[in-house]
């Protein structure tokens, strides 16, 4: 999918404009369980490389909310082909 956002603009891989959606963050929800951030992981890794662990994602600032949200959608799409591909 390799969507991306530059200027304040989300583009898909073809480099098309998307329609996109507000997201609402209270300032308490600043963390995310470590599980779920370690799926997103799973998918950031495989697009990204593992040159950079989780961890040091973390110490980093970790994912944002929308990147996080982005990167757990495709990895449904990817869990979601693979179980297709086995049937």
């Amino acid at each position: 999918m390799n969507w991306i956002c530059y200027n304040g603009v989300w583009k898909d891989g073809a480099g098309n404009p998307m329609k996109v959606a507000p997201l609402q963050l209270n300032s308490h929800d600043r963390q995310v369980p470590w599980l779920v951030a370690a799926e997103g992981y799973k998918e950031y890794a495989a697009q990204h490389g593992t040159s950079q662990s989780l961890e040091r994602l973390c110490e980093r600032g970790g994912f944002s909310a929308t990147e996080l949200c982005i990167l757990l959608f495709e990895r449904i799409k990817r869990v979601e082909g693979e179980g297709s591909a086995n049937e």
